[in-house]
């Protein structure tokens, strides 16, 4: 059920809110030229903004980094795109899109599309999935992306992406906000190329317990496939968005087990920890986290990827108490996945699983 702020949210924000996407979909013409008229008059500067050590969140979809995500947002020093900068998509606009939704309480609130209790509204954080896979070159319908380096953007293609995140900075500076922060499943297989982009990045590598990981993920694939119909998607809509790793031999698994089999995205989840394994040791600052570590100590590990971020604990009394407030709710949950097949991911993944504690070394 979504809750509007007020009558001009429910006018403005219901369509918005019923055809939530991945892939943020286009929204009325007459709304983009109106922010633009607005953004020529407030004229957002950017010209002394630096983009200091950004921070991505990594990992398989469905290993709690929305989770992660919510926590760190909280934080006076973070920036990081909203639902409503992903639908405006013209980082121009960022400025007029933020001050307009906050001066008119503009906002709608509910449960995300996946149906997995996550509450999202328009100040909520994005992935921003369009932004990357147009920024970074990405095909979506591809299920192999080809390894990049900085070599393969032209400079105007690089200081498009500063460009972005620059201006997504620019709407937290009244707060302090000098950190950005993006999570993105999708940034896993190409982690090489955002540390050449941003040499003194953060990276935190989040694993969770292939098993669980592995059913999760076509849970995922059907409330996508679900929603690429419900919103009928000019992109998605006549052939499917596969919202999985391009790891190596995701394309031969999906075409010998299909997207919606366990043995797939066991092999997705294993060969994900595979090919971290191999490039993590290459990236300048990276922390490894397991989820079940935050879920069994949230304080104690949460602290330790402040430290690591160099951020400290908030200090702002909204910011800490909505950090606080965030941190409550870890490990608490509203609906309970029936998963099955462990014996299925096991056969596929059990030695990474026994190296990550998931399973018995004996068995």
């Amino acid at each position: 059920m979504a809750e509007y702020a007020n009558w001009l949210s429910r006018v403005l924000l219901a369509q918005q809110f019923a055809n939530q996407h991945l892939v943020s979909l286009d929204v009325p013409p007459w709304r983009t030229a109106a922010i633009r008229m607005v953004s020529r008059v407030l004229r957002p500067s950017i010209d002394d903004i630096e983009i200091k050590a950004p921070i991505f969140i990594v990992g398989t979809p469905r290993c709690g980094s929305t989770m992660m995500q919510e926590i760190l947002s909280c934080h006076e020093r973070v920036a990081y795109v909203t639902h409503a900068m992903d639908s405006a998509r013209d980082p121009r606009t960022f400025y007029a899109t933020e001050l307009l939704r906050k001066r008119l309480k503009l906002d709608v609130e509910g449960e995300r599309y996946l149906k997995d209790s996550i509450i999202v509204n328009a100040g909520t954080p994005a992935e921003a999935m369009r932004f990357w896979a147009e920024a970074l070159k990405l095909d979506p319908f591809a299920l192999t992306w080809p390894e990049q380096t900085l070599d393969d953007f032209t400079p105007e293609d690089i200081e498009h992406i500063y460009f972005y995140i620059k201006h997504v900075i620019n709407c937290f500076r009244d707060r302090g906000g000098d950190r950005f922060l993006n999570k993105s499943p999708a940034l896993l297989t190409v982690v090489p190329l955002v540390a050449e982009l941003f040499p003194d990045a953060r990276f935190i590598y989040l694993v969770r317990d292939g098993r669980q990981v592995a059913n999760s993920l076509i849970k995922l694939y059907r409330r996508q496939r679900e929603q690429d119909i419900k919103v009928n998607h000019p992109m998605f809509k006549d052939q499917p968005f596969i919202p999985y790793p391009r790891v190596n031999g995701l394309e031969q698994a999906i075409e010998t087990w299909g997207a919606e089999d366990l043995r797939t995205t066991s092999h997705i989840w294993n060969e994900s920890i595979d090919y971290m394994d191999r490039i993590k040791s290459s990236i300048p600052h990276l922390m490894e986290v397991r989820y079940e570590d935050v879920l069994a100590e949230p304080q104690a590990v949460v602290g330790q990827i402040l430290e690591f971020c160099e951020l400290g604990e908030p200090e702002q009394p909204g910011a800490k108490a909505a950090f606080d407030a965030r941190m409550a709710k870890v490990g608490r949950v509203s609906h309970v996945n029936q998963y099955s097949g462990f014996e299925i991911v096991e056969s596929i993944a059990g030695e990474n699983l026994k190296r990550y504690g998931y399973c018995d070394s004996s068995s």
